[in-house]
């Protein structure tokens, strides 16, 4: 069981968490927080009394796909304008998501509605908060919030879109969360730490590292940083070249399960077509994962040389874990690897704006990726 932030004192966060008061008026509608990620958009909601988060992975190219011949497997073919995508785990023809724009884009509107409907929820209407990279939430010059990027964000996720023999969700309500620090919020406040604690929380995803300096049991936010050149793209791209060199060509999902399933040698072999060049792949997949390590290392301590405990959230942060346990030997235990650090942002928010005063958190379910 899990208390919601909301019912602790956070007055003093209201500019970075501020929710507009139309947002909570809509009783009659569903509320969702989604962490809209460049390689897996995590949605989380609160069903009697139950915190449930989904991992919705996102693989689209152009086109339509024919019917399933299986009838158990749904196709899922969208159309935007006059232009056809659908949904295709496999799919070598998969397109890029691992660039800043996807924020603003077809894509990012196609991920979060295919998103919304592997909850298993019926389509209704649905009131969501979402997310954005703290390089684009904020201004470089003065911290302050980028109004014009998040209406930028607002603006695309309200955009018309169609399911080909289909129900959409109806997206009523769209606010906009900065990445990084909300998915701290309850492994933080009520921790016992002291008003003068500074806590480095590191978020490293797909396309983009964002960090964040926390006072005391989030009582200020001391700085935040951001670079969109460095992410888990990096090993996924290095990943996808080397399969396909090994006559394996893949999709973005394909090749980011295989980062994630790389010692379960069975999965890899069934994957790899040339299985003389498995050494190679692994090799090289690994040179990467370091060569990430080292890179967000370097930039941890240069922006918080000695802070007093991190915290590692996102889709990279287990492959980090070591390079910034390293980076601050000092502090032993106190880098921590939150629990379920792919999906925490998208937990956090929701707990953050439900009225709910106590909830159960059940355990994230990726969603099926298979095709037919």
């Amino acid at each position: 069981m899990v208390r919601s932030p909301c019912h602790w004192q956070m007055a003093r966060q209201s500019d970075l968490f501020a929710l507009s008061n139309r947002y909570f008026l809509m009783s009659e509608v569903m509320k969702m927080a989604i962490d809209d990620g460049s390689t897996n958009v995590k949605v989380s909601w609160i069903e009697n009394k139950v915190l449930k988060t989904i991992i919705s992975p996102n693989s689209f190219r152009k086109d339509w796909k024919s019917a399933a011949l299986r009838k158990d497997k749904k196709i899922y073919n969208y159309e935007i304008g006059n232009t056809k995508y659908t949904y295709d785990a496999t799919s070598d023809k998969s397109l890029a998501t691992t660039h800043v724009e996807y924020q603003y884009d077809d894509l990012n509107l196609l991920s979060v509605h295919h998103a919304l409907l592997q909850t298993g929820v019926a389509p209704r209407d649905v009131a969501i908060t979402v997310t954005l990279p703290i390089t684009e939430f904020y201004n470089p010059d003065d911290c302050q919030r980028n109004e014009e990027k998040i209406e930028k964000k607002r603006r695309n996720l309200m955009r018309a879109i169609s399911l080909n023999k289909g129900e959409l969700f109806n997206i009523v309500s769209v606010e906009v969360m900065p990445e990084s620090l909300p998915a701290a919020l309850s492994r933080l406040i009520g921790s016992g730490c002291n008003e003068f604690t500074k806590t480095l929380v590191i978020d490293c995803g797909g396309t983009t590292l964002d960090m964040g300096i926390i006072v005391g049991e989030f009582d200020d936010v001391s700085d935040v940083y951001g670079n969109n050149e460095i992410g888990v793209s990096m090993v996924t791209d290095a990943t996808r070249k080397a399969l396909a060199a090994a006559d394996s060509d893949s999709s973005y999902l394909v090749a980011n399960e295989f980062i994630k399933r790389r010692h379960d040698m069975s999965f890899v072999r069934d994957v790899v077509n040339d299985e003389s060049q498995i050494p190679k792949i692994l090799e090289k997949m690994q040179n990467k994962i370091d060569e990430l390590g080292s890179q967000v290392a370097h930039e941890a301590k240069k922006f918080a040389k000695n802070p007093n405990r991190v915290y590692l959230v996102g889709g990279g942060a287990s492959l980090i874990f070591d390079a910034i346990k390293a980076a601050y030997p000092t502090l032993g235990e106190r880098v921590e690897l939150l629990d379920d650090a792919q999906s925490a942002l998208a937990r956090e928010i929701c707990l953050y704006t439900t009225e709910e005063e106590e909830v159960y958190r059940e355990s994230p379910v990726m969603a099926e990726v298979g095709d037919e």
